[in-house]
């Protein structure tokens, strides 16, 4: 046993350190059914899901409610990741800065996460949320997809833009309601 630890450790090291670790690249299509809405509609947000670099270990989709004070005006009326969406409140530890949790912040507002643990390339995946607004004015919505291992820039979409309450970036979807 002590002869095998040996060759693996001094002789042979490189042969053990070499091994390639594939890029996910995840993918995120996010569709809004209107971008006007009257005050006491509701709106559907679709989002579709995909992984078009190397097997992930798991995959996040995050929809983030910047102006909700808690997630009563939004519904989930169907998904088929292989985890149930789990929803956050303000104030609740999480993860940031793509660390996988070891980073910790306070969420700032509420959001949905739903993954899927393994994604594998080219698997696609989908939610469809119900969404009424409560106030009048321009309503905003914050996605993002995350693989990991998050290897490099092309492990979480978008890659540049806004920054949310985790330091990571996000797409930005409005939906204006008038009165």
């Amino acid at each position: 046993m002590t002869a095998y630890f040996a060759l693996v450790m001094v002789v042979f090291p490189d042969t053990y350190q070499d091994i390639q670790i594939g890029v996910p690249k995840p993918s995120l299509d996010a569709t809004l059914s209107a971008s006007q809405i009257t005050l006491g509609e509701s709106f559907e947000l679709s989002l579709v899901a995909t992984n078009l670099g190397e097997e992930a270990d798991m995959q996040t989709v995050t929809i983030e409610f910047p102006q909700n004070k808690n997630l009563d005006n939004i519904k989930i009326t169907s998904y088929d990741f292989l985890q149930s969406p789990r929803l956050y409140l303000k104030d609740t530890e999480i993860g940031s800065t793509y660390s996988g949790g070891v980073t910790i912040t306070q969420s700032q507002y509420p959001f949905i996460e739903a993954y899927n643990r393994p994604t594998k390339p080219g698997q696609i995946y989908t939610m469809t949320l119900q969404i009424t607004p409560t106030e009048t004015g321009p309503y905003t919505i914050y996605t993002k997809t995350v693989a990991m291992p998050h290897i490099s820039e092309i492990s979480h979409y978008p890659t540049q833009g806004i920054l949310d309450h985790q330091n990571e970036f996000v797409k930005e979807h409005v939906v204006h309601v008038i009165p």
